[in-house]
């Protein structure tokens, strides 16, 4: 798909078979690429200055982690009801949450 701005700047995207993005070209022509796991999950982000971002599930396919290039991790934990209740950030501050 492209789409055409009134500056004259083309912005254009592919997908997969599943309709999902694959990439994604910016109006200054830089490539962002996403990589999909079987089940369509995205695996891996990696932009046009080559910094990327891998995607971690766990077994119930809930995003556990995105791991960056320099291998820092943003974590995320859910409670048995698959609700987020924790996120650690890169730089260890941690967020939690709490249902009513």
């Amino acid at each position: 798909m492209r789409i055409n701005h009134p500056d004259g700047s083309v912005e254009s995207f592919t997908y997969n078979a599943l309709g999902q993005v694959l990439s994604h070209t910016d109006g200054k022509g830089q490539i962002t690429r996403l990589s999909r796991n079987a089940r369509g999950l995205p695996t891996r982000r990696e932009d046009a200055k080559g910094k990327a971002v891998a995607y971690q599930y766990d077994k119930a396919i809930r995003l556990t982690a995105l791991v960056n290039e320099n291998n820092a991790t943003y974590n995320f934990v859910y409670d048995n009801a698959d609700r987020l209740i924790e996120e650690k950030r890169i730089d260890n501050l941690t967020r939690r949450f709490s249902y009513n």
